[in-house]
């Protein structure tokens, strides 16, 4: 899988389910103004996308929860929708880095075991 289709950029005015006309989209919206560190990433993450309470806060936590995603929730897209995305994670570059991998290689194994998309929308 491409890292350009995991990772999209949008203009704010359009929605990101408009790049998947044809699915049915389950889309979870974060502010990067307000996820500027690894803390605030784990916390509004597992909001946004459900994570069960017992969720770990750590990396290896968010890989096994966004790879169930297609278990928890309904869909066969899951997009991750960053608002302001310019300041996400600016106090942190490499927890970006970090979670970017994490979000790739999670995104790999919905493709490759569910036949689903999950993808990072960059507004």
């Amino acid at each position: 899988m491409k890292k350009s289709e995991v990772f999209i950029g949008l203009s704010e005015h359009r929605k990101p389910e408009e790049l998947f006309p044809a699915s049915v989209c389950f889309t979870a919206e974060i502010d990067g103004r307000t996820v500027q560190n690894k803390e605030n990433l784990m916390k509004a993450v597992s909001s946004a996308f459900h994570f069960p309470a017992y969720f770990g806060n750590n990396w290896d936590a968010m890989l096994d929860c966004l790879r169930s995603l297609p278990d928890e929730l309904e869909g066969d897209v899951f997009i991750l929708s960053v608002k302001n995305s310019g300041s996400f994670l600016s106090d942190e570059p490499q927890c970006r880095k970090d979670f970017e991998e994490i979000f790739y290689e999670a995104s790999g194994f919905i493709s490759e075991v569910f036949k689903k998309k999950l993808v990072l929308v960059n507004r």
